[in-house]
């Protein structure tokens, strides 16, 4: 992955984080659909990324994958539990709170760590770092997963989708 391709990450994770910290209504699709966008994407690029190579390169380049996501998604499902679902103007609202705050910090820890561990193993660079969007992808699917459950249990409805488009006259 390139540096332009992470800077966009970057540049999309931070958005996300701006408008989850000021609140914003709780849409499904705004819920779900980045994070499958993000999974299919980092799919993607770790599928060019692999070179084949030897099958012990690759079983372990699979091995570290595989712990990255499913520390991940682990890390996605515990910082859902941070996450504050409420109702204002009669549907659900979102807000991210300092403990979601400290869950992200420690998480960030958690990716820094895996990448030197897999590059201290011998994993492919590229493909650990073709990862990334895959990985950010599984962490706020695990955080759908909660949020979601949480706000199909209040019995209140998701917040309509807003039309983009202008209104016929």
């Amino acid at each position: 992955m390139n540096l332009t391709t992470t800077l966009l990450v970057a540049v999309a994770v931070l958005y996300v984080l701006v408008r989850r910290f000021t609140g914003e209504p709780l849409q499904a699709r705004r819920l779900v659909l980045p994070p499958v966008l993000l999974v299919g994407w980092g799919g993607y690029e770790v599928s060019h990324a692999f070179t084949g190579g030897t099958l012990p390169h690759a079983v372990l380049d699979g091995a570290v994958l595989g712990a990255a996501a499913v520390l991940a998604a682990a890390g996605g499902l515990v910082r859902g539990l941070t996450v504050r679902v409420f109702v204002r103007d009669g549907h659900l609202w979102y807000r991210y709170t300092a403990m979601t705050l400290v869950v992200w910090v420690a998480l960030l820890g958690v990716r820094f760590a895996e990448d030197a561990a897999g590059r201290a193993l011998g994993a492919d660079a590229a493909v650990v770092a073709a990862a990334l969007p895959f990985v950010i992808g599984l962490s706020f699917l695990g955080e759908a997963a909660v949020v979601g459950r949480r706000a199909l249990a209040t019995g209140v409805p998701f917040a309509p989708h807003r039309d983009r488009r202008p209104a016929a006259r």
